[in-house]
């Protein structure tokens, strides 16, 4: 493998990080209603119109809904020469098991 697994409970260890970027491939509507802190909204289906802009020299961290589409991104990704973390559980893992925010570095 590649890339990265984050765990959900280790994924605040990155947010505010200037060498992480956090990239959220659900949907536009998804993403209004509820993101990361930090993260920026690539859908998935738009996978090859974006990969090529990534951020270069940065830990790319990507989630989804359930973790299935950031783990065929981030392998995608990898092969492509990008540093990158597939966070386990999608976003799903924060409503499982929720994390205080008030520390979150923004």
């Amino acid at each position: 493998m590649d890339f990265q697994l984050i765990k959900c409970k280790e994924a605040p260890e990155y947010f505010g990080r200037r060498d992480v970027f956090f990239a959220d491939l659900r949907g536009p509507e998804q993403y209004r209603e509820y993101h990361l802190p930090g993260a920026r909204n690539y859908p998935y289906e738009k996978l090859h119109e974006w990969e090529d802009r990534l951020p270069g020299g940065k830990l790319i961290v990507l989630y989804c809904e359930h973790g299935n589409l950031s783990l065929m991104a981030a392998k995608r990704l990898a092969r492509k020469g990008y540093r990158v973390a597939a966070l386990i559980g999608g976003v799903e893992c924060f409503t499982k098991n929720p994390i205080d925010t008030a520390d979150w570095k923004r």
